[in-house]
């Protein structure tokens, strides 16, 4: 099981299927761009 996590809000975008544990992340969320067009 691995998990993709957004690198600026830590918010976890979506879980994939994997031989081994592992986190990548992403650059950007939807709950960041939501926060940006809020400003």
């Amino acid at each position: 099981m691995g998990v993709i996590v957004c690198q600026t809000c830590g918010t976890v975008i979506e879980h994939f299927e994997a031989e081994k544990v592992s986190t990548l992340y992403g650059t950007c969320c939807e709950g960041c761009k939501d926060k940006q067009s809020k400003k």
